[in-house]
C-alpha cells in the first residue's frame, strides 16, 4: 500500500507540474511557482499520511520529478534543454525542504489545537524561502556560470521583491489548503456520527 500510495502521488504531482506548468508559463505568469509549490506540499504531505515516514516526502518527489522529465521528454522528442532539467531539478529540491515543515504540520494536527496552522506556516514560509534562494542560485550557476554574472544582469532589488511575494503567496496557499482540509474532514466525520 505505501508503495502504491508514493507511486500515485508522485505521479500525479508530476503530470500536474508539467500540465499547469506548462499553462502557467504559456501565460507568462510569474507566479508559477507561488501556485506549483503549493500542490507538490499537498503530494508530499498526502504521502507522508499515507506511510507515515519521513522518507517519503523526497521519494515522493523524485517520483514526481522522474515522471515530469519522462512527461517533456516525449512531448519534445526525446530532447531535453534547461527548460526540462530546472523544473525537474526544482521538484527533487521542494521534497528536500519541505521534509521538516510536513513533519512538523502532522506533529502539531496531533495536538489538537485549531491554531496548530500557524507554526508550520512560519516553518513552511523560511523552508519556502531559502528552497528559492538555493535553486535560484544553482540555477544561476548553471546557467550563467558563476552567481556574479547573475548580480550582474539582474535587478536584485525586484527579484528579492518577487522571491519575497512568492514565498508569501505559497504560504499563504498551503494554509488556505490546510485549513480546507481540516474543514472537510470536519464535514465528513460529523456526517459519519
Amino acid at each position: 500500500m505505501r508503495t502504491k500510495s508514493i507511486l500515485k502521488y508522485g505521479a500525479l504531482w508530476g503530470i500536474f507540474e508539467i500540465t499547469l506548468g506548462f499553462l502557467l508559463h504559456l501565460l507568462n505568469s510569474s507566479l508559477a511557482s507561488a501556485i506549483l509549490i503549493p500542490i507538490g506540499v499537498l503530494f508530499m504531505w498526502a504521502a507522508y499520511k499515507s506511510t507515515n515516514k519521513w522518507w517519503s516526502i523526497p521519494l515522493v518527489s523524485v517520483i514526481a520529478a522522474v515522471s515530469r522529465m519522462v512527461i517533456y521528454s516525449v512531448i519534445n522528442n526525446f530532447t531535453c534543454g534547461t527548460e526540462g532539467i530546472f523544473p525537474t531539478l526544482a521538484i527533487v529540491l521542494e521534497g528536500l525542504a519541505f521534509i521538516y515543515p510536513i513533519v512538523f504540520l502532522e506533529k502539531e494536527k496531533k495536538k489538537g489545537s485549531f491554531l496548530f496552522v500557524f507554526k508550520p506556516i512560519l516553518l513552511f514560509y523560511v523552508a519556502i524561502l531559502l528552497y528559492m534562494i538555493i535553486f535560484k542560485s544553482i540555477a544561476a550557476v548553471i546557467k550563467w556560470g558563476d552567481i556574479n554574472t547573475l548580480l550582474a544582469e539582474y535587478d536584485i532589488k525586484k527579484e528579492l521583491i518577487a522571491l519575497f511575494l512568492d514565498t508569501l503567496i505559497s504560504s499563504a496557499l498551503i494554509g488556505i489548503a490546510i485549513v480546507l482540509q481540516e474543514i472537510f474532514l470536519l464535514i465528513v466525520y460529523h456526517k459519519s456520527d
